[in-house]
């Protein structure tokens, strides 16, 4: 009775499915009717499976049925709680490699499925107790950032990738890919932004990479890491240190540019991050130098930075020469301008840095010697010997200076004469006749003075004789006394 009763069901369906093939008016149709039978009994022999609980034997068959009708959500669905049953498997029997990757698959088929995204969330977490043997630091890398793309607020996995790309970096900078540990620790540093010692490791990671972009000469790039590390750890002398000998470097190179600024700018930093820098110091003394001499600032500015170049390096002759050039033609101009007393200040300066040098030795000399010849017309001797004498220890081989101090001595010392004071007087044209000694009128007054010496002195010896009250001579003018002109 069943049996007749199965075989009439059967019939019964018999013209329903002549009458579909009826309607198939193509080969692409039948092709179609064909792939959703199939489809429909492989996911019938995969779920009958899996309620069997042997998801591994059955996921081929869903697979199957996915494939030929990737549109049907039901074959998904089943397909994901596969992978997912198979992943928890996997997990128990300890293969957490396969356990993440059925658990990945799962979350990829049914992404909204909050029990399916917990466990593979879950697995991924429980996985970084385990030993690296199980898992490499490349792949821990790979789930923990799938994990945060499902569930983006989630600490815990935050820290965790954080702490798992430190210790890629870690091994990518004793393998000396210093580029990938450098990037590493970025992304560590981004995730836990508040952790010192990733923050320390990212510096020392940014320290390694500037070591090698400046064996390859990329000082910019060198420079640009280490003051990225040295805001991640201040105070590190080791950063510190680097970056000034880079800002160092790359002022070498502007100055091999001409560009004169840019290298004053960069060692100022320099020196700045590294006070006290022999190499960085004298290269700055020598920018302000060479820039002084190629600008076209003026005479007062390119003086100031010279000045600056010579406090920097106070040994260097070059900058010394070219400071005393700069203020003699300053002092020049000044004095033909009628500013005597500046003049001769800013010459006098040049010679406490210089010395010996004969410009600024010669213009002095002549400010004096001009000044004293002013001095000795105005009747004001003393002075005018004075100067004179300044002017002679500036040029000592000067004939001139020579001539007219010898004019001047004998000028001062007939004053003096005059004024009773022999011996002042002897004393002066004694100078005066030491530098011209062939001067006949110089040596007249000085014979003269002498012999008025001796006998004011008998006149002296004799005074000692005259009673108390008697009545004092004043100093006798000898009118055969010859002031000389050296106007």
């Amino acid at each position: 009775m069943n049996h007749c009763s199965f075989l009439g069901t059967r019939t019964a369906w018999a013209p329903a499915a002549i009458f579909l093939l009826s309607l198939i008016s193509s080969p692409a149709q039948a092709a179609d009717v064909n792939k959703a039978v199939q489809a429909e009994n492989a996911f019938f022999r995969g779920s009958h499976l899996l309620s069997k609980s042997q998801p591994a034997e059955a996921i081929p068959s869903l697979e199957s049925a996915v494939q030929l009708a990737p549109d049907n959500a039901k074959y998904k669905n089943v397909l994901s709680v596969a992978y997912n049953n198979l992943g928890l498997q996997q997990n128990r029997d300890g293969k957490i490699r396969d356990a993440l990757s059925s658990l990945h698959k799962a979350v990829k088929l049914a992404p909204g499925d909050g029990d399916i995204r917990s466990n593979f969330l879950q697995a991924v977490l429980r996985s970084l107790k385990l030993p690296n043997e199980s898992l490499s630091l490349a792949e821990r890398v790979t789930y923990l950032e799938l994990a945060i793309q499902l569930d983006p607020a989630n600490d815990h996995a935050k820290k965790s990738l954080a702490a798992t790309l430190n210790n890629l970096a870690v091994a990518q900078g004793r393998a000396g890919n210093h580029r990938e540990e450098a990037a590493y620790m970025k992304k560590a540093v981004s995730l836990d932004p508040k952790n010192t010692k990733l923050r320390e490791n990212l510096a020392t990671a940014l320290y390694n990479l500037s070591v090698v972009q400046a064996k390859a000469g990329a000082y910019v790039e060198e420079a640009e890491l280490l003051r990225e590390a040295g805001k991640l750890v201040p105070k590190d002398e080791k950063i510190i240190a680097a970056l000034a000998r880079s800002l160092s470097n790359q002022a070498v190179l502007k100055a091999k540019g001409g560009d004169w600024d840019a290298q004053i700018t960069l060692l100022k930093e320099a020196l700045k991050l590294a006070p006290g820098d022999k190499t960085a110091e004298k290269n700055l003394a020598a920018a302000y130098n060479n820039n002084a001499v190629a600008s076209n600032m003026s005479r007062k500015e390119r003086i100031d930075m010279i000045e600056a170049a010579l406090k920097l390096d106070p040994d260097s002759g070059t900058t010394k020469a070219n400071l005393c050039r700069l203020m003699v033609d300053e002092a020049v101009e000044l004095a033909e301008r009628d500013q005597t007393s500046k003049s001769m200040a800013l010459l006098r300066k040049a010679l406490k840095v210089d010395p010996d040098n004969k410009a600024a030795l010669s213009n002095l000399s002549a400010l004096y010697h001009n000044a004293a010849l002013a001095k000795g017309e105005d009747g004001n001797h003393e002075q005018e010997v004075q100067l004179l004498v300044k002017a002679l220890k500036l040029t000592p081989d000067n004939e001139r200076v020579k001539a007219d101090l010898a004019l001047a001595y004998n000028d001062y010392g007939v004053v003096l004469g005059k004024k009773g004071d022999t011996r002042k007087e002897i004393q002066y044209l004694s100078r005066a006749h030491k530098l011209a000694p062939g001067n006949k009128a110089i040596a007249e007054n000085l014979e003269r003075a002498k012999k008025k010496s001796g006998k004011e002195s008998k006149k002296r010896g004799s005074s000692h004789k005259k009673t108390r009250g008697a009545k004092k001579n004043g100093p006798a003018e000898d009118k055969n006394d010859k002031r000389l002109s050296h106007r």
